[in-house]
């Protein structure tokens, strides 16, 4: 993600908010889990040169096998910098779903509250990024992650995607259609529960149909209501109008193409019922913004 200043303004409000907490001596890393020096790795630089050689590990399992809630406190400002901050996510980089969840580990709703609008306005930055980053050849932003990460601390999306509907900048249009096209949402029905049987032979049946269908990413699992509100958001007559006007002012052949092909996914979707959709690979990701190549094709032939 690049970072616009209004994300780089709120990552330097993390670091305002949080300076009251120092470096904590000892850590307390479960020795079961991580190596002797693990402590050590944190201590070996100033807080704003850290790594994710340093922190990769921490920012996995702060709160949860890692430290109290003071220690993450210290981190978090540089764990968020290097997340948003970050133009390649190497190996090893946590994903941003399983460091936002910190914030539900930590019940940050009980937080002092110069901390809670610090986070609030970060998250507001995150989500203002997301929706005004511009289609760039080769890249892109997955929107389904970085409402995934939203969801993993906000029990309510209405609010986001109140100001995603608002946004009449093509850059939110575009990424109405990388959600639709680069994800499963349009595809996804209510039951995300794998079937269960006392018959082994009928239960492993079930299972193997059961895998065949489209699945939401595994880190909504514990976001159900939210997932929810996205999806009948999105398969909502405004959301279908909205990539009607970003295809008619866009101006781009391949841009139209795409804004065309995403409006035409959540129709058929809304002819059809989900255990007819059993082509789609649900582990698919866009390899690029124009290059979303994989659900196109189906929208194309028609499923």
């Amino acid at each position: 993600m690049s970072c616009p200043k209004v994300l780089e303004d709120a990552i330097e409000g993390l670091y305002a908010a949080f300076s009251r907490y120092p470096l904590p001596e000892e850590t307390m890393p479960c020795s079961c889990c991580h190596a002797s020096d693990a402590n050590a790795l944190l201590h070996a630089e100033p807080l704003r040169k850290l790594g994710w050689k340093h922190l990769g590990e921490y920012a996995k399992d702060a709160l949860l096998v890692w430290g109290g809630l003071e220690d993450f406190k210290h981190f978090l400002p540089r764990i968020f910098d290097l997340l948003l901050n970050a133009s390649d996510w190497k190996k090893g980089t946590p994903s941003p779903e399983r460091v936002f969840r910190r914030f539900h580990n930590g019940e940050w709703r009980t937080w002092p509250h110069d901390e809670q609008t610090a986070v609030e306005k970060m998250l507001d930055a995150v989500w203002e990024t997301v929706r005004s980053n511009p289609p760039i050849e080769g890249g892109y932003i997955d929107v389904d992650q970085w409402l995934c990460s939203i969801s993993q601390c906000k029990d309510d999306l209405g609010p986001y995607l109140n100001k995603w509907m608002e946004d009449e900048r093509l850059s939110a249009g575009w990424a109405l259609s990388s959600l639709i096209l680069g994800s499963t949402i349009a595809y996804t029905g209510p039951d995300h529960t794998m079937p269960a049987s006392e018959n082994d032979v009928e239960r492993i049946a079930k299972i193997q149909e059961w895998f065949k269908l489209p699945h939401r990413g595994a880190w909504w699992k514990r976001c159900d209501t939210q997932y929810a509100q996205l999806q009948e958001w999105v398969r909502s007559p405004a959301a279908l109008e909205k990539l009607r006007r970003a295809e008619i002012g866009c101006g781009n052949a391949e841009m139209v193409r795409e804004l065309a092909n995403a409006q035409r996914c959540i129709r058929r979707r809304g002819r059809r019922s989900g255990s007819q959709f059993t082509e789609i690979d649900s582990t698919r990701r866009p390899i690029g913004n124009l290059q979303l190549i994989g659900c196109i094709e189906r929208c194309q032939l028609g499923f």
